[in-house]
């Protein structure tokens, strides 16, 4: 994909639940690669390993004990992953801070591992890893679980079966680069807002920042999206920032939405809870913006009152051709979703629908969560009716939320799968941010 597609949906962001024990910087935990939580068999090999067993995460593999020195956390909203199921877990170096001079792009420092934990189907098929190991460089590794629960190896990116006599589609490692490319220093879904906003857990913004790991700490301990005077805006504004601004549409150069000059990423600095202004991105960028090339060119990103004619709801309601996010990222539609986003633009000044009770059916689109589908969606030559294939993308999200397994592991991502891309070009396959 070029950099001037427009690519809406990405990821790392996400799940987990409030490990106990030390804070995350305390003395005692393991900053050289969980070494001391690493069986004895691993020795000091390679970074990354071959197998999960040898990679920190599991102070005890056959039991599967989390090491104490992992601290699981969950995102406020989690990224669409086509209904799996995510842990994600951070072990910080000793008596190391993140730097959060630029609160939008948080730096970590040398020795972070993240994971992210997918199972799917009944059971684990997939763990990612990223691990930091000099300035600006990290390693990260996929590991596929077998049938049994009871080894993995790495993987490069297959389909493996699942429990249920289902699927689930591994990213390859350049999947994974197309998204966390995003972010300067790569970790997409331990990030500001979707800690900062109301739900996340383990390791939200205000324990982050009351357990000092912040360095500076931000002016705000949590976040919040005010109204907009629409009652909608809060949640599409953090879905869209999630599922598409986090990696792609951005203004990190090395996004893969960078060149379409549509901005979705949400700033933490404006989550204070005033209402949205013409000057946040998300809103300046797409509102009456139209699309500048490819067989969309000319149509409005987002028509105000009007979802049904806005391009974003077109795409993210379909699956297959313009299909946002690309394949293989998404088989199925994240409907509840996209009925939000389709309500708040109903609702926007400006259409024929701004200001009526009709937002939740508004999209033009009926993509209800039985048939996912976006019926006469079109977006160039592709139509939008092609919705269900079931979850099995390797992408992140639709987690249960009283399992609090959302969507952030780093894996989380959005890039465009050799489709011709909104705003030009084809695009990258991949679902591979790491929440």
């Amino acid at each position: 994909m070029t950099r001037r597609a427009i690519v809406l949906l990405g990821f790392v962001t996400a799940c987990g639940h409030a490990a106990g024990g030390a804070s995350l910087g305390d003395a005692g935990g393991v900053g050289e690669a969980g070494a001391d939580a690493a069986p004895s068999a691993c020795g000091a090999g390679d970074v990354p390993p071959s197998t999960l067993e040898c990679a920190g995460l599991y102070s005890d593999f056959a039991t599967k004990t989390i090491a104490p020195t992992m601290h699981a956390y969950a995102p406020a909203v989690p990224l669409w992953s086509d209904g799996a199921k995510k842990q994600r877990w951070i072990e910080l170096p000793p008596g190391k801070k993140i730097d959060a001079s630029d609160p939008d792009e948080w730096v970590f420092p040398i020795g972070t591992k993240v994971f992210k934990q997918f199972s799917y189907g009944g059971r684990r098929v997939e763990t990612r890893l990223f691990q930091k190991v000099a300035q600006n460089e990290w390693v990260h590794a996929t590991y596929a679980w077998n049938a049994s629960e009871t080894a993995t190896q790495i993987s490069y990116g297959e389909n493996v079966a699942t429990a249920d006599g289902g699927s689930w589609l591994i990213p390859s490692p350049g999947d994974c680069d197309s998204c966390h490319h995003g972010r300067s220093d790569r970790i997409l879904g331990f990030e500001a807002v979707n800690l900062g906003l109301p739900g996340a857990s383990g390791m939200p913004l205000s324990r982050l920042v009351a357990d000092g790991l912040l360095d500076p700490p931000p002016a705000l301990g949590t976040l919040s999206i005010g109204d907009d005077g629409t009652g909608f805006d809060a949640p599409a504004l953090a879905w869209l920032h999630v599922n598409c601004g986090v990696t792609c549409h951005n203004a990190n150069e090395g996004a893969t939405g960078y060149g379409a000059g549509m901005r979705l990423r949400l700033d933490p600095r404006w989550l204070d809870g005033s209402p949205p202004d013409a000057s946040w991105d998300p809103l300046r960028t797409t509102l009456g913006v139209a699309c500048t090339s490819g067989s969309v060119a000319g149509q409005p990103r987002i028509a105000p009152g009007d979802p049904g004619d806005s391009i974003i709801v077109q795409l993210i309601s379909q699956r297959g051709g313009l299909q946002m996010p690309p394949p293989p990222l998404s088989r199925l539609v994240d409907a509840p979703d996209v009925a939000a986003v389709s309500a708040w633009i109903a609702k926007l000044p400006g259409g024929p629908d701004a200001g009526s009770d009709s937002g939740n059916d508004a999209a033009g689109n009926d993509a209800t969560a039985g048939d996912a589908t976006a019926s006469d969606a079109t977006a160039g030559d592709a139509t939008a009716g092609d919705a269900a294939e079931s979850d099995a993308a390797g992408s992140e999200g639709g987690e249960d939320a009283a399992d609090s397994q959302s969507d952030d592991a780093g894996a989380d991502a959005s890039a465009d799968a050799g489709v011709e891309a909104l705003d030009g070009g084809a695009g990258d396959s991949g679902d591979a941010n790491l929440d």
